[in-house]
């Protein structure tokens, strides 16, 4: 419940604050709190990003998730809806190269010690 009154004022410190965005995000992609407090991060994140490094890092914490409910869906849309097309789709499938090139170097090291 404390997380989730932190998410709720962290959204309202001065729109564009990168301390807030910064520990917003890290609420977003946290394992450890619960889904209220998630979506508190997620609803106070789109009313405080203003500029596209801010989309760009919202995106790629968003991009690591199988399916987005209907929080997480509202606020990459509107990351979208503000950023050029390729910034979008090179933020959004960053995390899916990243995870590609993982395992294929886990390959290639398995291959090799066996």
């Amino acid at each position: 419940d404390t997380r989730r009154q932190a998410a709720d004022s962290l959204g309202q410190i001065d729109p564009g604050n990168e301390i807030a965005i910064a520990a917003l995000v890290q609420l977003l992609q946290s394992t450890t709190v619960d889904d209220s407090t998630r979506w508190e991060a997620g609803s106070s994140l789109g009313e405080i990003i203003q500029n596209n490094q801010h989309r760009i890092t919202v995106v790629k914490a968003l991009s690591g998730y199988w399916q987005l409910n209907n929080e997480y869906y509202d606020l990459a849309w509107k990351c979208a809806q503000n950023m050029h097309y390729p910034k979008f789709y090179q933020a959004w499938h960053q995390h899916n190269f990243a995870t590609r090139a993982m395992r294929n170097l886990k390959k290639i090291f398995l291959t090799r010690i066996i």
